[in-house]
């Protein structure tokens, strides 16, 4: 039986573009929502395949990303410049595709820091940034591994369950190379108005299965249940397959 407590909506696409699609009218339609009544849109991003599958939902929806703010919902502990930083993905991507972007939208960790500095320092900046000990994301885009783990948070360890009071923790031994990270903890993630898994991929489907309608905690991919806000999923058919025939939640 599910242990879920947070509904959810889901949309399976048929093919990567029409994720990308649906991607772009999430990040539009959220996008125009708030910055209808504020100046700024605060979205938290991930690595891996989200970095092109963003920039691609940008494009095809002609965004205008001027008032937009990117954060990193973790990041390896590498210069900023190496081929493993989400910051230098993204950096890359953005600056080849999108005209109007301006490296200062994205609000970076200081990997230059000690490990344990870098996690306080970019705790402190978002606090910064938002006005706020309790800050509030418009919109957070997660992966999910087939391990279950998003973020930094993985399986089988304690980190993701433990430093409620924290935003921002330091993982030394991740069982995904770089070992040492920083990510954001399930307090600042379910404390977003919108958060939005982007999984894509045939390895993935039964963790969707069992995340996303078994609930299973184990994973820390399902202690993510906003507190206040709206959760959903954006996935491929091959990821969807095993929940193509149950009603998720609206």
């Amino acid at each position: 039986m599910s242990t879920r407590k947070c509904p959810f909506h889901v949309r399976i696409s048929e093919t990567e573009d029409h994720l990308v699609q649906s991607l772009g009218d999430k990040l539009y339609h959220c996008s125009t929502e708030v910055l209808k009544n504020r100046p700024t849109f605060r979205v938290g991003i991930s690595g891996g395949s989200l970095v092109q599958l963003l920039t691609r939902a940008l494009i095809s929806r002609k965004i205008d990303t001027a008032n937009w703010k990117f954060f990193f919902c973790d990041e390896r502990y590498v210069p900023d410049d190496d081929a493993e930083s989400t910051f230098n993905a993204y950096r890359t991507e953005m600056h080849a595709n999108l005209p109007n972007f301006k490296e200062s939208q994205l609000i970076k960790a200081d990997t230059a820091l000690s490990l344990d500095a870098c996690a306080c320092d970019y705790a402190a900046r978002i606090i910064d940034e938002f006005g706020s000990s309790c800050p509030i994301f418009d919109l957070l885009l997660l992966g999910m591994g087939p391990d279950g783990h998003t973020c930094s948070l993985f399986p089988d360890r304690s980190e993701f369950k433990i430093h409620t009071e924290k935003l921002v923790i330091p993982i030394r031994d991740s069982p995904k190379p770089p070992p040492e990270r920083i990510t954001f903890t399930l307090t600042l993630i379910n404390n977003a108005n919108d958060v939005v898994f982007v999984v894509a991929g045939a390895s993935k489907a039964d963790v969707v299965k069992s995340v996303f309608l078994d609930g299973d905690k184990s994973f820390p991919s399902a202690c993510v249940e906003p507190t206040h806000g709206k959760l959903a999923l954006i996935t491929d058919r091959a990821a969807g397959a095993k929940i193509l025939s149950h009603k998720c939640g609206c």
